[in-house]
């Protein structure tokens, strides 16, 4: 590059195939085009491109705004877009005005640069004003949105016969969310039916009153512990599960492999793991009610000296209608969806290191368990106000 200040036009000779810069000059206004053969595979080295862009500015320390411009049938690849990066700082930290003629492409490269780059410096920020709060909080808020409507979404496209869920993938999901968890949710649900009876029948028999214990059995299975059980289960068995295989994915970079063949992980991975849950934990909750409703018959029977018959007679009068059921059930449906999205959020956001993924996974767990709490005692509210009891 050879340049004269109070010249028109800069360009240092050199062979096209090089890469090279192209000045006009105007004033206090400067056009800046990049020509020759900007990839790597050309060679050569930066250095005199590099030297000369210094060398003009400090020959031309009057410009005010430079117009940076990369013709559409340029060569070029990532040796372009970094030098453009590194330039582009320079003339932020000089406090020049430079607008960008970009192609397209070239702009998606190095706005997704200057995205990632606010990032890192947010989530490494120190400071503590209130700019870099809202813009943490919105960051905290719109990931997990995205996330639900992306679900959401690809919910829809199952009617439209357009996603990519593999039915195979669905079935096997449900295998573990429900057969696989059959054990422990029979130990779990013996055992509370068996507690309820032992708790209630101290306080009953003082008011001569223990063949209620079945109504107090049967009531509190299918209205509230059994969906409860199952669901706390549920979330720490099937939804640090899902966290731990999705986040080990990502770990491996089978997620981006599945990006790159065009396969979207929402639907591929997420969506039918969480329609597993959907349909599998209301079944559990059934079987989990049968058993704890027999707990119970076992400490009646065993205990108390009921027959088994009595006993079924009394149960079978406390459920007057299906809507103890039903509560049960439309509780589970919620619980489902609360794991299975908890659960994937969690292993899809985890970090890239094994201790990352350890607290993705607990923090699955931990935020199943929380929004299983708070949807019941919501759930117990409206009900109430509707008088549904």
């Amino acid at each position: 590059m050879s340049g004269n200040a109070n010249g028109k036009m800069y360009h240092r000779q050199e062979q096209v195939s090089l890469p090279g810069l192209h000045f006009e000059l105007n004033s206090s206004e400067v056009t800046c085009h990049f020509v020759g053969d900007w990839r790597i595979v050309v060679g050569g080295s930066l250095r005199t491109v590099t030297n000369d862009w210094v060398t003009f500015f400090k020959q031309n320390s009057n410009i005010k705004r430079i117009v940076l411009k990369v013709d559409s049938d340029l060569n070029w690849d990532s040796r372009l877009v970094s030098f453009l990066i590194l330039k582009r700082t320079e003339l932020d930290m000089m406090e020049l005005v430079f607008v960008d003629d970009f192609p397209a492409k070239l702009n998606q490269l190095i706005s997704l640069h200057s995205a990632r780059e606010i990032q890192a410096k947010l989530s490494t920020e120190k400071g503590h004003t209130l700019s870099a709060l809202l813009t943490n909080v919105m960051l905290i808020v719109s990931r997990p949105l995205n996330f639900l409507g992306a679900w959401v979404i690809s919910l829809l496209s199952i009617p439209t016969l357009k996603t990519q869920m593999r039915i195979g993938d669905f079935i096997q999901a449900c295998r573990l969310a429900g057969a696989s968890a059959l054990p422990i949710v029979t130990l779990i649900s013996f055992l509370t039916g068996l507690t309820m009876a032992f708790v209630g029948s101290v306080q009953l028999e003082k008011f001569n009153a223990k063949i209620y214990i079945a109504d107090l059995v049967c009531l509190a299975m299918v209205r509230e512990m059994g969906a409860l059980m199952v669901g706390i289960i549920m979330a720490g068995r099937t939804g640090a599960s899902f966290a731990a295989e999705l986040g080990n994915m990502k770990l491996n970079e089978e997620l981006d492999a599945l990006r790159t063949f065009g396969i979207r992980p929402m639907e591929f991975l997420v969506l039918p793991r969480t329609l597993a849950l959907i349909v599998m934990v209301p079944m559990l909750v059934v079987y989990a009610d049968i058993v704890g409703v027999l707990g119970g018959l076992t400490v009646g029977v065993q205990i108390m000296d009921f027959s088994v018959s009595h006993y079924i007679e009394q149960t079978q009068s406390a459920v007057s209608g299906m809507w103890e059921v039903f509560s049960g059930l439309l509780k589970s449906v919620v619980f489902g969806v609360i794991i299975g999205l908890v659960g994937c959020y969690k292993g899809l956001h985890s970090g890239n290191d094994s201790t990352a993924l350890g607290k993705s996974v607990t923090s699955a767990v931990v935020m199943s368990v929380t929004f299983i709490v708070v949807a019941d005692a919501l759930f117990e509210v409206i009900f109430n106000a509707l008088e549904l009891r």
